[in-house]
Formats: structure tokens, sequence, C-alpha cells
């Protein structure tokens, strides 16, 4: 936790897991050890260079809290348990950027979030995509209900604005027929299974790219006096609202 210097009362959280699911059925090699290297692996090193910058600048007038979870794989057991117990109250925490399965090869033109529901967090996102020169698309499989799938949720179904950071399908290097054709065979050869192990090729040069959109996103909402806000139509707006008292 680094402490605001004139709010410190007031917490942006970044978050990720590091678990995944450890020892269990060997794949065709007989491999048993299940990585994780992606998942979530990716986002814990983020989780890291993020805390590195923030801890290397000027202290920011909000606190920032970097959030390592456990048992994600679990059921979302450790962001779950914090969001029930917090530390710093949910109602004086501005936000939560959720980092999960980054993508670890080039840079893409895009990008997008786990499922789409709109808050004033993610406008602000977009918006610093946009600065990036990247555009958002929106969840491409809601059907898979991503957005209750990731650590993120449990703070959102408590009102407080949060977003699961989604690495984009239009690579610079290959455009969507490359991003989607590494996005699937992940998905067939590596997801929860041995495979997703440190791979040499992997170059990290869209982490590079992307991060510091994630760190200005943080960065701006810890040095101002906003408190986004979910959608009109958003199921969590009045659960946020109810503790509006308690932000003033």
């Amino acid at each position: 936790r680094i402490e605001g210097s004139k709010r410190p009362d007031e917490t942006i959280i970044y978050s990720a897991h590091w678990d995944h699911l450890g020892v269990g059925l060997a794949d065709a090699s007989g491999d048993t050890i299940y990585n994780g290297a992606v998942d979530n692996a990716t986002g814990t090193a983020a989780l890291i260079e993020i805390g590195r910058a923030f801890a290397k600048a000027p202290r920011p007038q909000r606190s920032v809290v970097f959030l390592n979870v456990t048992a994600e794989e679990k059921g979302l057991l450790g962001s779950e348990y914090y969001s029930s117990k917090p530390l710093y109250p949910l109602a004086r925490t501005v936000a939560v950027i959720n980092m999960d399965a980054l993508d670890p090869f080039g840079e893409s033109r895009n990008f997008t979030t786990s499922g789409s529901a709109q808050s004033e967090l993610l406008d602000a996102l977009v918006d610093e995509g946009k600065a990036a020169g990247m555009t958002y698309v929106s969840d491409r499989h809601p059907e898979a209900g991503y957005f209750f799938r990731s650590d993120h949720f449990p703070f959102a179904k408590r009102g407080v604005p949060a977003l699961s950071w989604g690495s984009g399908n239009d690579w610079v290097d290959g455009g969507t027929e490359a991003g989607e054709a590494a996005g699937k065979d992940y998905v067939a050869k590596r997801y929860h299974q041995p495979a997703d192990e440190w791979d040499a090729n992997w170059t990290f040069a869209g982490m590079v790219h992307d991060l510091p959109i994630l760190y200005r996103l943080g960065n701006d909402l810890a040095n101002s006096t906003r408190w986004p806000q979910w959608g009109a139509d958003s199921e969590f707006r009045a659960i946020r609202e109810a503790t509006a008292a308690q932000r003033e």
C-alpha cells in the first residue's frame, strides 16, 4: 500500500490473482504441474511492475493498494474474502483495476474488458486507450460470463466501480487473424492445462505497451477528487449510491 499524501482514506486498488490449479491430472505427456504462466503469472507480474512504477513516482494524493489474491480458480475466494472484510472501507474505495491472463506476445491495436458493464471507470479507461492509439472492443464472448468470473466482480457486486483488463486481438503484426488464432490456440491447448507454461518466444511487447495505460488510469484517479459511478442502468449503481454519504 502506498499511503496517499492528502486523502489517505480514499483508496484505488489494483488486483491480480497469484494462484493456479497446482498439481492435478496428467496431460497426454504425463505432466501434472499446472503452472499458470499466462493465467495468472502475467497479471501478477503486471501488478508488481505497476507497483514499482508508483513507488518511484511522487506519492499520490489518494492511497493505492496492490492486492494479490489467491483461490481465484476455486471461485474468486480471495477477492470475495477481502471485499467482504476489507482493510479499507469499500465506500471510500474509488475503483478496482484487475489484471487477469494478459497476452505475453506483441502489441495490439485494441483492448477489451471482461464483460462490458457501463461505468465512468470504463469510460476513463477507453479515453486512456485512445490517447495511446488503441480502440476499445466490448467483450467478444458475453455468453461466457467473464464479468462474473474474475476478481473485480466481488467488488462490483458491492458497488465499487471495477473492471478487468483484457488484451486485444487486433495484433500490429498479423491483425485480427493472428490475434484470434492465438486466442483459440491458447484456450484449446493451454488454458487450465499443464501446458500453460513460460515460452521463450514470448516478447511481452504488448504488456510493455499496455501497462502504462492502466498505470495512468489509476494514477489519474489517485490524484483527483473524482468518484467514478456506474452507468445509469447498471444493477450496481443503487448499491454504490447507498453509501454516497460516506464519500462527502
